[in-house]
């Protein structure tokens, strides 16, 4: 009888051992379709990428195009915003499944983080106090305080360490006094308490300083754009590269913005928070 009981014991604990193996060997993509949830992390605070609406959800082009993946991976969407240099860092511990966040695939973050195809480009632009009458050309932010959202492609453009593969940088041939946010709505915030009350310009990407002037931040926003953009840069999903069997989620959501590319889905999404077209062609 002990014999039998000991036998069972080794046939049960083969099959847990072999049920677990099955599921640690699950891809991101099946863990995802299996629970038919992906969970997005996003910023609430980066009109019109991602912001609270009157209603406190959700909204933006980030947010659009994210559901939009949802709903081709037949799955739904739960959204969940944690600080950016954590998103950056990566080591998620699962917490969420992808970011979709307007993220520039960097070389350092490459060490961190996987990457997919990208879906929308960006220009970087400055903007003073509308107020101001000294700064007229990008030369006129030598030693200027700039203020800038850390742990983003701006900063290390302003830094003369920004390095995106496909992408020729021209640094400015002078350095600014860097004052670095959490995020691109605080800069913004405090740009606009004054003319060089706070800070002389900022650095952000347009369509952000675009919305921010359109909106009126509030309640008027005393901006201006000056000097051309001095760079693009592409913007892609982002995947947790110490997340195992992470390889078939990005191949998939390749396939996903291939297909929104060319049936004009992005473009449409684009024109409607942008009011241009940021689309590249694949």
């Amino acid at each position: 009888m002990k014999k039998m009981l000991w036998i069972w014991a080794l046939i049960v604990s083969g099959l847990l051992i072999c049920a677990g193996t099955t599921m640690a060997g699950q891809s991101v993509l099946e863990e995802i379709l299996a629970a038919k949830t992906i969970v997005v992390s996003s910023d609430a605070n980066y009109a019109p990428q991602s912001y609270l609406n009157d209603k406190g959800e959700l909204e933006g082009f980030d947010i659009s195009v994210a559901k939009e993946v949802a709903k081709r991976l037949g799955v739904q969407v739960k959204f969940i915003t944690p600080d950016w240099d954590l998103i950056t860092a990566g080591k998620w511990g699962n917490r969420w499944d992808i970011s979709i966040g307007s993220m520039t695939p960097t070389k350092e973050r490459k060490n961190a983080l996987l990457f997919t195809l990208p879906y929308y480009s960006s220009p970087a632009q400055f903007a003073v106090h509308k107020d101001n009458t000294t700064i007229k050309s990008l030369a006129d932010l030598a030693g200027k305080k700039i203020g800038v959202a850390g742990e983003t492609t701006n900063e290390r453009y302003l830094q003369k360490d920004l390095s995106i593969e496909g992408v020729q940088i021209v640094y400015q041939d002078w350095m600014g006094k860097l004052q670095t946010y959490p995020t691109d709505a605080n800069h913004i915030e405090d740009l606009t308490l004054g003319d060089g009350l706070r800070l002389d310009a900022i650095f952000s990407s347009k369509q952000t300083i675009a919305q921010a002037i359109r909106s009126g931040c509030g309640g008027g926003c005393p901006m201006k754009m000056i000097g051309d953009s001095p760079y693009y840069e592409p913007l892609s999903f982002a995947l947790d590269k110490s997340r195992v069997n992470s390889q078939s989620l990005v191949d998939k959501l390749n396939l996903i913005i291939k297909s929104m590319n060319e049936d004009g889905t992005l473009q449409k999404l684009s024109e409607k928070f942008y009011h241009t077209d940021l689309i590249p062609k694949l």
